[in-house]
């Protein structure tokens, strides 16, 4: 068959989508990605057997409400173009649309009208995210909005993805019915991320790694893991802290470095390609998912914590919801969420203690036992057949 993909994110370094547009192909199918266009991208390209098509959107952390509803609406517009396009010369059979916005599932309106399924994948709850981000209340206009438009968008669809336990029971409260979820968690795909491949530790250098990676945005903690590292330094020789990724964040992050002293011991790798970090999360002593809490990152199991677990490196991790829905202490060091001495703290007991955190990272696999990838992937193929027929 052949399968669009659309997303308001980057191709091919967006994880969720890359694996799953990967497991498709595997399957047989032709797949064609509509995506957000980073700098340097050719605007077509071929990546994998994927067909890959960039629109000209430029993608801004850190502005306004306002700035990001111009963009999704720009984005919105140009890829239900494109999607349309690209059906009239070769028809598509199935569609998938990411959210955020949850509004970009109209964008395959025309394919909809002539019978083409439509899967909704819920990478992030919107109103819980604009809640987060813009500190809006509950009760706001704005948030109301947003839940009649995912609403709206579940109902339109003929299938939705959702991430994980919590987040299928938030939304079957939401009135969306059982039949039309299906669970796919954002588990590391196994081919990439393979302990067997990585070395089984690195040889003593006299330094303790540290290492974060993802977005470097406030409700990350980004800046809690800087004040920790600072508050530690005297107690661990030789400690590194390897800070990979971006954000809106990141100027805010190289002051609070710069005030702290730290120079010599952060450092900042910026935007890696997917394929480099398995080996720099093997050559690290412990991982870190230092979340603040709220009700966006209570709904959210980070998906560095699970590469960690996967390739079993010891993990700090935020004392959230959704993560104490899938690991306890024996299994990570939860720390508490906002706290950066209670995290310094954390960090110290790890570094004393390298048989115990050793210890916790080989019961935090049993995770994988129940939850990876392989599983993860076939879930999501039987959906796709279900869909079509195939």
């Amino acid at each position: 068959m052949r399968i669009a993909i659309v997303a308001h994110s980057a191709y091919p370094s967006e994880p969720r989508n890359r694996r799953m547009a990967e497991a498709l192909k595997e399957a047989g199918h032709d797949v064609t990605v509509i995506c957000l266009r980073q700098p340097g991208q050719a605007a077509e390209d071929t990546v994998s057997d994927i067909h890959a098509f960039r629109l000209p959107v430029v993608h801004r952390q850190g502005v306004g409400a306002v700035a990001s509803v111009k963009e999704y609406a720009d984005f919105f517009w140009r890829a239900g173009a494109k999607l349309r396009d690209l059906h009239r010369s070769a028809p598509f059979q199935l569609v998938q649309v990411y959210n955020p916005p949850d509004a970009l599932a109209f964008c395959a309106f025309p394919l909809k009208l002539h019978g083409v399924p439509l899967v909704l994948d819920l990478r992030e709850l919107t109103p819980e995210l604009f809640m987060s981000r813009f500190s809006l209340p509950r009760r706001s206009a704005v948030v109301y909005g947003l839940k009649v438009l995912e609403r709206w968008a579940c109902a339109y669809a003929d299938a939705v993805v959702v991430l994980h336990e919590r987040h299928r029971r938030i939304m079957l409260g939401r009135g969306v019915p059982a039949h039309k979820l299906t669970q796919v968690m954002n588990c590391p795909d196994e081919r990439l991320f393979d302990p067997a491949t990585m070395p089984s530790r690195r040889p003593p250098d006299g330094r303790y790694v540290v290492i974060y990676h993802g977005a470097i945005v406030r409700r990350y903690g980004v800046d809690l893991l800087v004040e920790a590292v600072a508050s530690v330094r005297q107690d661990i020789p030789g400690i590194q802290l390897e800070l990979y990724g971006g954000g809106d964040l990141l100027p805010e992050i190289e002051h609070l470095v710069m005030q702290r002293g730290l120079m010599e011991i952060v450092n900042f790798r910026g935007h890696q390609p997917l394929e480099a970090m398995p080996a720099a999360i093997a050559a690290a002593d412990v991982g870190m998912a230092p979340m603040r809490q709220d009700v966006f990152t209570d709904c959210v199991l980070p998906t560095k914590l699970l590469e960690y677990v996967t390739l079993g490196l010891p993990v700090i991790a935020a004392r959230t919801a959704t993560t104490t829905d899938y690991f306890d202490e024996s299994m990570v060091l939860l720390h508490t969420p906002g706290d950066a001495a209670d995290l310094g703290y954390k960090l110290l007991a790890a570094y004393r203690d390298p048989a115990a955190a050793q210890a916790r990272a080989e019961c935090a696999r049993r995770f994988t036992f129940a939850h990876n990838w392989r599983s993860e992937s076939a879930a999501y193929l039987h959906l796709i057949r279900q869909l079509t027929g195939a």
